[in-house]
């Protein structure tokens, strides 16, 4: 355990010194932390700022796929699967901390601390929910219907869900931010929710 330093949530509670295992990076904005295709030989913990996960279509256009955030975990399942090669490129929006551990470090200190692995496990069980989740929505026929189904799944006991920005949402909704807007603004002239920049909330 390492004591007088911000913690990843991967570690809490843990009673191990990991400070051997891992290897810590700074990166500047705009940096590439790894291009499609390279080898995933670690899995990344983002201590601080921002990482975007981006891919080139097949026509030469970038399309974001998520965004990590601090405390997530990327290539979690990548590097354990049997091509573990990454489908996309990792670009910092900030300047950005990342924290990788190696394959073997990992297995090491999931099969030596016990509350490691709790954390790892629940991060990829949660992980999986939000990827049923995703899939559910975009299952959906209609914009509306997506809004709803992600309003009904999320919303706390006020009704209300929150996100960063409408951008994120939009993307996370698979669909223009234009047409998340408008329908936003019908439904609220209709009366079923209110919304801001930030909140969603179902009437």
């Amino acid at each position: 355990m390492r004591k007088g330093v911000n913690m990843h949530i991967l570690f809490n509670n843990s009673k191990i010194d990991y400070s051997k295992y891992i290897t810590t990076r700074v990166y500047k904005k705009g940096d590439i932390v790894f291009n499609e295709g390279d080898l995933c030989t670690s899995i990344g913990l983002l201590e601080s700022g921002a990482l975007q996960i981006s891919t080139i279509t097949i026509l030469e256009n970038e399309y974001s796929i998520s965004t990590i955030l601090p405390d997530d975990i990327f290539a979690s399942t990548l590097l354990f699967s049997s091509s573990p090669y990454y489908l996309g490129f990792g670009r910092c929006l900030k300047e950005t901390k990342i924290t990788f551990i190696s394959k073997a470090n990992l297995i090491y200190l999931l099969q030596n601390d016990e509350a490691i692995l709790n954390n790892f496990l629940s991060f990829l069980a949660n992980k999986r929910l939000i990827a049923q989740e995703r899939l559910k929505i975009l299952c959906q026929k209609s914009i509306r219907e997506k809004i709803l189904f992600l309003l009904k799944s999320r919303m706390n006991e006020k009704r209300t869900i929150y996100f960063s920005s409408k951008e994120k949402l939009a993307l996370y909704l698979n669909i223009e931010r234009p047409s998340l807007s408008r329908e936003l603004i019908n439904m609220q002239k209709e009366k079923l929710i209110t919304y801001n920049r930030k909140s969603i909330t179902l009437l």
